[in-house]
């Protein structure tokens, strides 16, 4: 089924995700939510990023209601803070500002004054929460959608509530919703029905996109085990929308 696959190349020359090119989720930018404290976290994470290939980072701090009430400017003065970092150090990437916003009230709000920052114009990330569903998920999907936006679903693997009920996950993949991965996932990172569904998402062509949902330089070198990861391998051939 996957013998397409058998082409990727297996180089040491190769940094990791050099053919991911674009981080679509991490928490890079410093002191703004639960990812980097501070700028020399976040310079760390830079260099990081520049060893596994990465060329281009889209920011996405939380932004929530209870515990982070950041807002598009927050967000963009923060990210400038980064880009200086990336000129002052000779480093080669870019980096994106756009948010991983949380399923309540207020992303509906911020959806209807079309205060958002989607990624390449286009994509809103859009996170549930993780132990039980939201009545606001699909009516969310449709907001964005009225829009003239494109809905995508952070790590639709760590929603346990689903595991046992795929109909319901597929069922926003009918509604156009595409599909981020946590690729720490796929290391067990977060647990082994974790990683288990995030091998079953490859394996039916869910994934659209990929993402570190990096919040220190220890994910991110975590990420250095999934060398020899045959999954991995297997979604570095997909038409992932991380391409440049």
């Amino acid at each position: 089924m996957f013998s397409f696959f058998k082409n990727v190349k297996d180089s040491t020359d190769t940094p990791l995700l050099a053919l991911v090119e674009t981080d679509w989720h991490c928490h890079v930018l410093p002191g703004i939510d639960d990812g980097a404290t501070n700028e020399a976290e976040t310079l760390t994470m830079l260099h990081q990023y520049v060893a596994l290939g990465i060329k281009k980072i889209v920011a996405t701090p939380h932004v929530r209601a209870d515990f982070y009430k950041n807002t598009s400017q927050q967000i963009r003065q923060a990210t400038a803070i980064v880009e200086r970092l990336i000129l002052q150090h000779h480093l080669p990437l870019s980096i994106e500002a756009s948010a991983e916003y949380f399923a309540d009230e207020n992303f509906l709000q911020l959806i209807e004054k079309e205060d958002l920052l989607p990624i390449e114009g286009q994509y809103v990330l859009l996170e549930l929460p993780l132990n039980q569903p939201t009545f606001l998920g699909l009516k969310l999907v449709e907001n964005i959608q009225k829009k003239g936006l494109s809905p995508v679903l952070a790590h639709p693997e760590r929603y346990r509530y689903w595991h046992q009920k795929p109909r319901e996950l597929t069922k926003w993949k009918e509604y156009g919703v595409c599909f981020q991965l946590n690729l720490l996932s796929l290391t067990g990172h977060y647990g082994a029905a974790e990683q288990k569904m995030a091998q079953a998402l490859l394996d039916a062509d869910l994934i659209d996109a990929v993402g570190t949902d990096a919040h220190g330089l220890r994910h991110l070198k975590k990420l250095n085990e999934l060398a020899a990861n045959t999954y991995f391998k297997k979604l570095q051939q997909l038409p992932l929308l991380n391409r440049l």
